[in-house]
């Protein structure tokens, strides 16, 4: 337990996968599912209406103000189909437009926290003129954006960056 709350914790979406065949917990809304179940308000949630082909309701997407539903048959398959859509739609992968793009919470986080060793950075080589200190920032922001985007060493960055210069005799 202690495990799946830490996991939700970090998710980007819950999915709550009740029984469509059982009365009572099948048409909870999300609201109602985070206060009894103390989840995240910060975190949306799907409710997985699962075993229609028991119930006799029709696979479908419900959305309301309070909640989103999908009725599904995971025996049958009928209905994942609109799970799948309404996850990518949910992850913005169904998204038109250019510069159109879904960012992960933890790549979010790291972004905020890549930005404010940059701004303590620039703080410190403006007020005090420590470009050591600058440097111990700017490999921190680079240690964040890493999260991100794969490891890079300073000695890799540092390389790329001196490419670029024309140094002469």
């Amino acid at each position: 337990v202690r495990r799946a709350k830490h996991e939700i914790a970090s998710a980007d979406r819950i999915l709550w996968v009740v029984d469509d065949s059982s009365d009572g917990q099948a048409h909870s809304s999300s609201a109602v599912l985070k206060q009894d179940y103390a989840l995240p308000d910060s975190i949306p949630v799907t409710i997985v209406r699962n075993k229609c082909d028991l119930s006799g309701n029709r696979p479908a997407l419900e959305e309301s103000s309070s909640k989103v539903s999908v009725v599904l048959s995971a025996k049958t398959g009928a209905g994942l189909d609109l799970l799948r859509t309404h996850l990518k739609d949910s992850a913005g992968l169904n998204q038109a437009g250019e510069g159109a793009f879904s960012a992960r919470r933890r790549h979010l986080l790291a972004l905020a926290a890549a930005a404010d060793f940059l701004e303590q950075g620039q703080r410190q080589l403006h007020l005090g003129g420590s470009g050591e200190l600058l440097a111990e920032d700017l490999r921190e922001a680079q240690k964040q954006l890493g999260e991100i985007t794969g490891e890079v060493s300073s000695d890799q960055l540092l390389g790329k960056i001196f490419s670029s210069f024309c140094i002469g005799k």
